[in-house]
């Protein structure tokens, strides 16, 4: 505290400000007004019990009462406070109403118009759509992020199946994934983030088995909406065999126990066995799902450094060639994992 005729004239002004005299102020605290008289004049402190039901009748923070001035920064703080909370109040019943009664006047103009619920479905589906961007995260307190993404994820898809249901169309199946596909890719690391453990140890784990999975379903819903015969072969192995170089990586850098230049050069050695195999499997593939192909491609490449005319020849030797700088790339990370801890 400062000293006594400091803090007493404090307790002074502040009483007076309020309008109180002693003796008002000394029955709101069940005190003599001899006490708060000495309080005032400097000749003894209140009783440490006291503090808080001081600040309570003042209207000051302890830390105000204890230094014996008017803590600005914290009362503009306070003050902004409660603006933004007023505001939040204002914003959120503003779209109450501007959701709600915009859903009631469609519902009741559909209902006269049509004798019955048709468009009316794209509107509230659509109002969803926009109050889970807007309103949602207003309501929400914790998990704001995940909250947010999914009520946005689930009306959307919604939205999708009013729109297809309207117009009687079959796409939204082929809708649906391509939708969870593509938010799952910008916006799951987002959701990953907040995973308690353990699970939110394996986030990169996690993130490509999710999308490997949407991503197949993807395919399958493009096969069966297009009629074609293309899945589950080619597409499936062939997008398999694709997915296994960012698996490789991914699973070398967050679970191999070595060190990082070791792990640069796992990585590269790991595309250093995968590329050899890009041109054979795809031929593979096309043969399996009834294509021909008239030179197929070995299991190890065949380049002809002195021909870059022929097409065939040309991807051989750009792919060796290729091979050959990460196989020197990961020679340098070897060397450098050796002789660096030496040095």
């Amino acid at each position: 505290m400062e000293n006594k005729k400091t803090f007493g004239a404090y307790i002074c002004r502040c009483r007076k400000g309020l309008g109180l005299t002693q003796k008002e102020f000394a029955d709101k605290l069940f005190v003599t007004e001899s006490a708060v008289s000495k309080w005032e004049r400097g000749l003894s402190y209140p009783d440490i019990t006291l503090l808080r039901d001081i600040c309570a009748v003042l209207g000051v923070s302890e830390h105000e009462l204890l230094t014996a001035s008017e803590d600005v920064e914290a009362r503009n703080a306070e003050t902004l406070a409660k603006k933004y909370l007023a505001l939040l109040r204002r914003v959120r019943w503003t779209q109450y109403i501007l959701y709600g009664g915009t859903a009631l006047i469609c519902l009741i103009c559909n209902l006269a118009v049509d004798h019955g619920l048709t468009w009316f479905w794209l509107v509230l589906t659509g109002e969803l759509t926009g109050a889970s961007l807007t309103l949602l995260p207003v309501l929400v307190k914790q998990y704001r992020g995940t909250v947010t993404l999914g009520g946005f994820t689930l009306s959307l898809e919604l939205l999708l199946l009013a729109a297809c249901l309207f117009s009687g169309g079959d796409w939204f199946l082929l809708a649906s994934a391509g939708v969870l596909f593509g938010l799952g890719a910008v916006f799951l690391p987002v959701i990953l983030r907040e995973l308690p453990r353990p699970l939110g140890e394996h986030k990169a784990a996690l993130y490509l088995g999710t999308e490997t999975l949407l991503l197949c379903a993807l395919l399958w819903a493009g096969g069966a909406y297009s009629g074609a015969d293309w899945f589950p072969i080619p597409a499936l192995p062939g997008t398999l065999f694709g997915l296994a170089f960012p698996w490789g990586w991914t699973l070398i850098l967050r679970y191999a126990p070595i060190g990082r230049w070791w792990k640069g050069a796992a990585c590269l050695g790991w595309t250093g066995v995968l590329l050899p195999l890009v041109n054979p499997v795809a031929d593979r593939l096309v043969q399996w799902g009834g294509g021909s192909v008239a030179f197929p491609h070995a299991f190890w490449f065949r380049p002809d450094l002195t021909n870059w005319s022929n097409e065939w020849t040309f991807n051989e030797n750009v792919l060796f060639l290729l091979w050959l700088c990460l196989a020197g790339a990961a020679a340098l990370c070897v060397l450098r994992a050796v002789f660096g801890r030496k040095g």
